[in-house]
Order: structure tokens, then sequence, then C-alpha cells
């Protein structure tokens, strides 16, 4: 496995040119993609990307003219089916030609923001029909497709230009005018038709706090997004936020593209009048934390939390809730009893699963330490009062031994688990029978030391992700070829049709016969609540 390095830049390149004799400010309109689901519409977005992008072109600048969800105004329950080779699935939103109509005349550029992969099945067409009726605008793609799959965009579609990774700097110097072929992370079409890369990775921000505050910014509709959560919330008024963005961590199934970024926060009082603003102007009640590792820094996390408390003490009855689940490793009692005094409703665990060598598998930080520690945080849960679900990875086929210190573990205690050792590098299988069962006997260890939910998920191979690799190395891909298959997985009505990976040990029926195992016998909770 080629060695991971994080690149951070500090802005080295002169983004800001205002001042320049020859800066022309661009008139830029931002587009969020419509929806897949394998069935009924689970997931909306605060479209956090395109909002942070956004402010700071408009901070050095440039104008969005026009914002296009096509998820707002009803558009969540405009469902129409599309059938794959193998499966029927639903794009969610309004249609093209609403999207279309929205775009102002005047616009210079397109940026289409492209959540996941699977929404390449309505992204494609979509893409071409706007550069069809947009043919002098520039088309920027960037989100999760752009950067896991780059090349098939460019194949699929007219765009021109591809944005992979984080996207403030990289569409800055677009907008800018500086030569494409100087801007890191990037991939385009030029004049001729020939398609250039620019393989260095996307720069990054150094610091965040160099995105305007949201209090600078409204060309979101938030008076729309705040009455139905990114999970499903439609009780109450709920903001989508992070106060963090990065993991240093580097988990084999993690479908975020660009692992082991360096974590960078927000300033904790740039945190806390955000949240303040939104409360007053939006009459917000429920924060959705979505940091990748909110607690990975107790000094940007705790005073966060007791400001909340503070906050609640005086009158404020704001909730908070955790969807992505908090680090296991990184949760203390003084974390807890502050998320508790700040309004948690819940909190997730990703325990992910019941057996050191699926942990080991799955390169999870901590792994040796990881089922004790989950039992500690789950006893501190229970004496705080305060609601913990856990997620587990169900069907998880195996992987490689990342850390060397860990290959003594494999040879002692699962040396018939060993797939392939090659040149110092190791490969082990995953879940079987066995292991599945301790998984079981683990959840109810936890739910009988405090965890009042158990939710169980099914490994799901995301291309760009190691696990992907891992599943394409050993023939475990059920579909192999991946353009015609949909991979995201329904969290609360999985079918075996969208199970990709197939292995000697764990067959997708399987895989699928274990989830309902659990579901049956564990009180289930998903991060989905819904009027």
């Amino acid at each position: 496995m080629e060695k991971f390095v994080p690149f951070v830049v500090n802005d080295k390149y002169p983004i800001d040119r205002q001042e320049d004799e020859n800066f022309r400010s661009k008139k830029t309109t931002l587009i969020a993609c419509p929806w897949v689901f394998q069935g009924e519409t689970e997931f909306q977005s605060q479209q956090l990307g395109l909002a942070y992008v956004g402010s700071y072109i408009i901070q050095r600048g440039h104008k969005v003219v026009k914002y296009v969800d096509p998820m707002l105004y009803e558009g969540h329950l405009v469902r129409a089916p599309i059938e794959t080779e193998y499966q029927t699935i639903y794009r969610v939103g309004h249609t093209d030609e609403w999207i279309i109509q929205e775009i102002a005349d005047d616009s210079d550029y397109i940026f289409i923001n492209v959540p996941f992969t699977d929404s390449r099945f309505v992204f494609y067409p979509l893409c071409n029909r706007i550069k069809e009726e947009y043919p002098d605008a520039v088309v920027v793609v960037g989100g999760i497709l752009a950067t896991t799959l780059p090349h098939q965009i460019l194949d699929e579609t007219k765009a021109d230009i591809v944005v992979k990774g984080e996207g403030e700097i990289a569409c800055a110097r677009i907008l800018n005018g500086d030569p494409l072929d100087s801007i890191a992370g990037i991939l385009y079409r030029s004049e001729q038709g020939e398609i250039f890369e620019n393989k260095q990775r996307s720069e990054q921000l150094s610091n965040i706090n160099q995105i305007p505050r949201i209090t600078d910014y409204d060309f979101r509709p938030m008076d729309e997004y705040v009455r139905w959560s990114p999970r499903g919330n439609g009780i109450d008024r709920t903001f989508s936020y992070i106060t963090s963005r990065g993991c240093p961590f580097t988990c084999e199934f993690c479908s975020i593209p660009e692992k082991g970024q360096k974590w960078r926060s927000f300033d904790p009082d740039r945190v806390i009048s955000e949240i303040e603003h939104m409360v007053e102007k939006y009459h917000v009640n429920h924060i959705e934390i979505e940091d990748d590792n909110f607690t990975l820094k107790s000094k940007h996390s705790i005073p966060i939390l007791k400001y909340l408390k503070e906050f609640r003490e005086k009158g404020n009855p704001l909730k908070l809730s955790f969807p992505n689940g908090v680090m296991i490793d990184r949760l203390d009692r003084e974390h807890l009893f502050a998320m508790k005094d700040a309004g948690t409703e819940i909190i997730y665990l990703p325990v992910e699963s019941g057996e050191l060598k699926n942990l080991i598998a799955m390169n999870k930080p901590a792994a040796v330490e990881h089922l004790e520690n989950t039992l500690q945080v789950a006893e501190w849960c229970k004496e705080a009062e305060l609601d913990a679900g856990a997620f587990f990875i169900i069907g998880y086929p195996g992987g490689q031994v990342v850390k060397k210190s860990l290959q003594n573990i494999v040879h002692e205690d699962y040396a018939d688990s060993i797939l392939e050792k090659n040149n110092g590098s190791m490969w082990i299988k995953g879940e079987d029978e066995e292991s599945f069962m301790q998984t079981v006997d683990f959840a109810k260890k936890l739910v009988k030391a405090g965890v009042k939910y158990v939710t169980p998920l099914i490994a799901t191979p995301y291309p760009g992700t190691n696990l992907y690799d891992i599943c394409e190395k050993y023939g475990w891909l059920r579909r192999a070829d991946f353009s015609s298959m949909v991979t995201t997985i329904s969290y609360q009505n999985p079918k075996v049709e969208f199970i990709n990976i197939d292995t000697p040990w764990c067959s997708a029926d399987e895989a699928f016969a274990r989830w309902e195992y659990m579901a049956d016998i564990f009180p289930v909770k998903h991060n989905v609540v819904k009027k």
C-alpha cells in the first residue's frame, strides 16, 4: 500500500486578486445534483460544500447569481424510477428541465456538486443537458463523484473542468483565470477536446477560518433547509453544521475520498456565533453536527459543549445530535457528560465489529484497545444518562494489515485467516459465521453496559476506498461492471440486489441474513427521524 502523505498549503497562490487592474468578477450559478435512492427518500442535504465554495468566491470578488437545489420546494417528493442492468433505483428531486430553467442566463460558470458515486446515474444526463443549453458557460464539477471518478465524468459528459477534493482554492483560482495546468487536483478539457490532469493533490486551506462566516452570506435558502434535516428530521428546525474538517485516520472502508487529512477546526468563538445566528434568525432548535471527528481535540470540542450548556440554561431549548458517529478512542467521561449537558439527544458509536481480526482488517485506530474502550464508553453513557447507538458493519470481507505491529497478533491468533503475505505485507479474511457471532455477543454486552440501540449496516465497497480495491484484487465484487451497479445500501430497508460483496466466507445472501438477524434481536434506531 502506498504511504499516504497529507498535503496542505498555506494559500501560496494569490487567490485574492481584486486589486489587480485586469481582475474581472465572474458570475456563477451553484447547482446541487438530484439524489438517488434505493427506495424512499432517506436523506437530504443543506449543501455545506456549495455554501463554503460560494462564500469563498464571493469574498474574493466574484458573484453567485443563482443557487439551485432540486430537493427544495417539495422537490424531495418528486420521484422517478431508473432501471439499471441489475436494479431499480429512484431519482429524487425536481426535473432536469426545472433545474435548467433556474440557471441564470448570464452565468459565466456553472458549478455542480455531485455528492455520491451513485449520483452519476442522474448527473451524467443532467450535465449534458446543461451544457447543451449553456454552451458558453464553463461547467465545473466537484464533490465525491469528482474526487473518485474524475476521468469517468469527462468521458461521459461535456463538463469542462473536474475539481477533486476540497474546492475553495481551486474554484477561486479557476474564476480568477489562472492557467488551468497550474491548479492542483483538477482535470479539464482543452479547446481541442483533449483531457489534461494535474495529478497533485488538491490544495487545502491550512486555516478553515478563512472561509467566511455564515453571517456574511445568505445565498442558501435556509428557511427552506431548516424545515427538513439531512437525516430526515421533520419535527425540529435543524441546522446541519461542521465545527471541523478532516480526519487524520485511514479506515479501509471510509467513503471519504481524501482520507488521512490534516484535521482543521473552526475557532470555538466562530462556532458559537454561527449557532447563535441560526437560532436568532431562523429559530433553529436542533443542530446536526456533521464533523468527521468532532472530539479529536478536547480544546476544541469541550469549550463548544460548555457554551451550549450555558446557552440552554439561559432558556434556549437547543438540541444536538451526532449522526456520523463520534470516535470512541477520543471519548472520555468529561466529553460524554458535557454532551449530555449541551442537549445531545443521541450519539452513535462506530464500533464496526466485535472481533479484533475484523477491526485490524478495517484499519481501525487503536484496534487492540477498541472493544475495551467501547465498553467503558457505554458505561459512561449510562452514567451520564446519554442515549447511545452503536454502528456495526456486517459482512466485512477482509483487508490489509496496514500496521506492521499487528502482524504478530494475526500470526498468533488468526493464522488460518491469512490470505497472502508478500514483501512484508499481509492480507487477511474478514467476517465469517464465527466472527459474526462474536460481534453479536459483543453487541449484547454493549446493550447490557448501557448502549440503547444497535444499528447494523452492510459493508459497501465505495469506489476510491481501500475496501473497493481489495474486493477488486481478490474478485469479491459481486458485480465487477461498476458502471451498471448502484452501491448505496439503504440503512432502513436493504435489499440483497444492492449488496456488492461476495466472499467464500460470507455471500451477499449470508450478509443480508446476518443483517436481518441483528435487526430482529436488537433495538434498532437509525439516525433518520421522520415526522
